[in-house]
């Protein structure tokens, strides 16, 4: 297992420009599987046990100019495919794509913007002041386990890149074209919108998207051609249908069969329809499934796609909210605090629509923070994905391994939190035994020169 981590790390290094800086990646990698806790650069000092003089270096590290996250994240997915996990669909691999929002009330982290609580929780407030996270995951499986392996991530900011919807898709037709690799990408309905599937339509065909309509959906039949020509234009648009009412009107049109929903198998009725949406004005196919959660409308620009695969794609969507859980509260992805000095300070309450944002002094030492911020993350992502991949290459050695109690196993393949506490008693027995494999070394030695470092300043 170690010697597998070994290997990765090594196919990493073409992403840093200096020795030095991929060094401290280990060493921070390393720390990430390790520490108990999860407040921000600190916990990587206490679980390797380094000198307090490091926390400057870890900082260094993530401010550095040499190493990017984009870059980072393209050897990682060249790995990625090299390991070749991915679940496919007629040829086609599938990506999942979502946002998350996460609360900052740092006065001076950069990129901070007012955002609405989508949460149905009542104790949470409607607005709070935060970064707005888009993600895309490759969905990878090994038997019945399916895992959400993290491809990309970014803070949006603004739009001077598209909008919050399409900023996905143009990544997920980049990434398709980089892994030279068509694809599916899996939404929900908040890109049920025009532009996202005119957005894919510019990919030549690289990306099908694949979405959970709307409730208040509408689309048209092909207008029938009249038997005489009459003058004027032609019509665009036939009959008019909202989708909806169809589940009682056509109900002698639906076919039932047996699918599994999230799990559960159980008989479904569907009925799929190729009409043409007035937002692209091309058409689309919708697939109206009634299921026991309910009545869902499917939309997917592939005109090809059958229903009951639809329906299982856009059930194994939910595979990236256990990516964001995996992120957020075991690896601790999102308890940064970067912050920038040169940023005016802003209220911690949320602003109105139309307040001006906080300048700062020096905007490329702000922009430096920001990057440091999705460097943070681009790490616990790759962490969060090596972990996946091995616990599909060492499913067995990690169940005989595993030194803790679980309530519930987690069958043949183990779950991400139990494949990082083995992996981090290992490294752990490893840093005590003195062990001689590259990633002990490694840190032992930033744990000497830490400490003389610290000695020769109380000396002067």
């Amino acid at each position: 297992m170690i010697q597998y981590l070994q290997n990765f790390l090594k196919a990493m290094r073409p992403a840093f420009s200096r020795q030095a800086t991929f060094v401290w990646f280990v060493v921070v990698f390393a720390g990430f599987i390790v520490r108990n806790d999860t407040f921000g650069v600190s916990s990587i000092v206490r679980a390797l046990c380094l000198a307090p003089a490091r926390y400057q270096s870890l900082l260094h590290f993530f401010h550095s100019t040499a190493w990017s996250g984009d870059e980072l994240l393209r050897y990682w997915r060249r790995w990625l495919v090299k390991e070749n996990r991915s679940y496919k669909v007629a040829d086609r691999i599938v990506m999942i794509g979502d946002h998350t929002k996460l609360p900052k009330d740092g006065r001076r982290i950069p990129a901070v913007d007012t955002l609405h609580q989508d949460s149905e929780t009542a104790t949470k407030p409607s607005f709070f002041r935060g970064h707005h996270w888009g993600f895309l995951a490759l969905l990878i499986n090994a038997g019945q386990r399916f895992f959400a392996s993290p491809l990309w991530g970014e803070i949006h900011q603004d739009k001077l890149h598209g909008s919050r919807a399409t900023r996905i898709v143009t990544a997920a037709g980049n990434i398709a074209r980089e892994i030279n690799s068509r694809a599916y990408l899996v939404l929900d309905a908040f890109f049920a919108v025009g532009p996202v599937f005119e957005t894919a339509e510019k990919f030549n065909g690289w990306i099908h998207i694949l979405t959970r309509a709307k409730k208040n959906v509408v689309a048209y039949m092909a207008p029938t051609q009249p038997k005489k020509s009459r003058p004027g234009r032609p019509r665009t648009y036939g009959k008019k249908l909202k989708l909806q009412k169809l589940f009682d009107q056509w109900s002698h049109k639906f076919t039932t069969a047996e699918a599994r929903v999230y799990h559960k198998k159980e008989t479904v009725r569907y009925l799929t329809l190729d009409l043409i949406w007035k937002p692209v004005k091309t058409k689309l196919r919708f697939i109206l499934i009634e299921t026991s959660r309910g009545r869902i409308i499917l939309m997917t620009s592939d005109l090809t796609l059958q229903p009951l695969t639809a329906l299982k794609l856009y059930c194994r969507r939910v595979n990236i909210e256990t990516l964001f859980d995996v992120i957020k509260n075991l690896l601790g992805g999102m308890r940064y605090h970067f912050w920038s000095k040169y940023l005016a300070p802003a209220s911690r309450r949320p602003a109105k629509k139309g307040t001006p944002k906080p300048t700062s002094s020096k905007p490329d030492k702000t922009k430096n923070t920001i990057e440091a911020i999705e460097k943070f993350l681009h790490v616990q992502l790759i962490v969060a994905g090596a972990l996946q991949l091995i616990a599909f290459r060492f499913a067995q050695n990690i169940n005989a391994g595993t030194r803790c109690w679980l309530r519930t196993p987690c069958g043949e393949i183990p779950s991400v939190f139990v494949t990082r506490t083995v992996l981090a008693n290992i490294i752990r027995t490893n840093l005590i035994s003195f062990a001689t494999d590259w990633i002990t070394q490694l840190i032992l030695k930033k744990q000497k020169s830490g400490k003389n470092s610290a000695r020769l300043r109380k000396a002067a």
